[in-house]
């Protein structure tokens, strides 16, 4: 009789180390690629003179960097709330659109209009860069 001395074939077994390697440096790379900020967003409405339901339309410069803005002939700081309120209280329903000085920063502009949504303004616009 003879004996069969050829070694015994092993299946191959595939490593999972590679595999759970690059699963790693995929969830590394997106947790450090990733940013967690709230975006946040202001709507805007389209101020038109000519509608019915939005007739009432009130404008307010904005003048400087500092939040100062004039609405009807009075200068108001946008860092007040309270009066922020009682502007926005008197027509909670009407168009308030922005008017910008050159040289204003977007920023300051974006944070008047989040202001007056803020006070309960319903509606808010940019008329444009006043020249």
């Amino acid at each position: 009789m003879q004996l069969d001395l050829q070694p015994v074939r092993r299946r191959q077994a595939i490593s999972l180390t590679p595999l759970i390697d690059v699963v790693f440096i995929l969830l590394l790379f997106f947790m450090l690629s990733s940013t967690f900020i709230q975006w946040r967003q202001v709507d805007l409405s389209v101020a038109q003179v000519g509608n019915d339901t939005l007739s009432e339309v009130h404008r307010l410069h904005l003048i400087s960097d500092q939040g100062a803005f004039e609405y009807a002939g009075q200068h108001y700081q946008m860092q007040d709330a309270i009066a922020m309120q009682a502007l926005v209280l008197k027509a909670p329903e009407a168009v308030f659109s922005i008017e910008v000085e050159p040289g204003v920063m977007t920023q300051t502009m974006i944070s008047l209009l989040d202001n007056l949504k803020q006070a309960g303004a319903q509606h808010v616009s940019l008329a444009g860069v006043l020249r």
